[in-house]
């Protein structure tokens, strides 16, 4: 059987500069090497977060070129994260489980690196300010990773016509088989999602009643003037999910290390990074008010003439 080469990538229109023209050709050569072998994109994963892992450590000591190193580790470890995902695609094998493991990596992966960022600060200053400046950075980064994920896949869904990888709560299960990591990952998953849509209430209640009326499957049933409407208020948001990115965070880091100063990293995802999440969601839950006002009436004035 042949790799699916058109599903190597999640859409262009979501895509960022950085991982098409880096990333994603570096992965999708990696992810054909790798498509024969019995090799698994979970396995794949795994691979990622162990370099990952490496590279946080890396970043404990107060070297400029051990912390250069780590930033070209994660890099490594980025394009091994950008592989696994391929492989699936091109296999046609992706699962619920694997968007999961996916997440449990990056996140294991920056929890490692605040935690010995912590370390670091804790021991070249007041141990409080430190730990405070890596809560705020931490947290900061969980709800804007969510946010940018929720975004893109939304557009996928409603703008697109794609399936994508969005999911709303209660198209999970509580998983009560299954391996403790696909219990754990299920888990975590399903914690995931209901963040997202706690931070997305409007736009889920879009997506509700698009489904109420038959708009499921891959936002295949979708009116077209609606798609098209979707697409023309939304599509302005995809730059500033590029400037909440990973692409974006690890070049923060890297330029934190050049310089010397490591702080100055966490400053930029606890306060400007989060200024920036704040206009996001204002701006995607008005547009999804917006849109559901739309369809609202239309079905109302649909409803008098039938």
């Amino acid at each position: 059987m042949k790799p699916r080469n058109d599903l190597s990538d999640k859409g262009q229109a979501v895509e960022e500069w950085l991982d098409l023209r880096f990333f994603r050709p570096i992965g999708i050569r990696i992810a054909r090497a790798l498509y024969p072998t019995g090799i698994s994109p979970d396995q794949v994963t795994l691979w990622s977060l162990l370099i990952g892992l490496v590279a946080g450590h890396l970043f404990v000591y107060q070297d400029r070129w051990i912390d250069v190193i780590g930033f070209v580790l994660f890099i490594v470890s980025d394009v091994f994260d950008s592989a696994d995902g391929q492989l699936a695609r091109l296999r046609g094998t992706s699962t619920r489980f694997g968007r999961a493991l996916d997440g449990i990596n990056d996140n294991l992966r920056f929890v490692n690196l605040y935690l010995h960022l912590m370390y670091r600060l804790v021991h070249g200053g007041v141990w409080w300010s430190a730990v405070l400046l890596v809560a705020l950075a931490g947290l900061a980064h969980t709800y804007q990773s969510a946010a940018v994920d929720f975004v893109r896949n939304a557009f996928l869904y409603l703008g697109v016509g794609k399936a994508g990888e969005l999911d709303l709560p209660e198209d999970l299960e509580a998983r009560s088989e299954g391996t403790v990591l696909e219990r754990f990952g299920a888990r975590v998953y399903r914690d995931y999602v209901v963040r997202q849509s706690q931070l997305f209430p409007r736009s889920v209640k879009l997506m509700r009643l698009l489904r109420a009326g038959g708009g499921g499957g891959g936002g295949g049933s979708v009116p077209l003037s609606f798609r098209e409407e979707y697409r023309e208020r939304q599509e302005v948001l995809l730059p500033l999910c590029s400037w909440l990115g990973q692409n974006i965070r690890f070049l923060l880091l890297g330029a934190a290390a050049v310089a010397g100063h490591i702080s100055a990293f966490l400053w930029a995802e606890a306060v400007p990074m989060s200024l920036l999440l704040v206009v996001l969601l204002l701006m995607h839950e008005w547009n999804a008010t917006a849109l559901t006002d739309v369809l609202e009436h239309e079905r109302n004035a649909y409803a008098r003439f039938t």
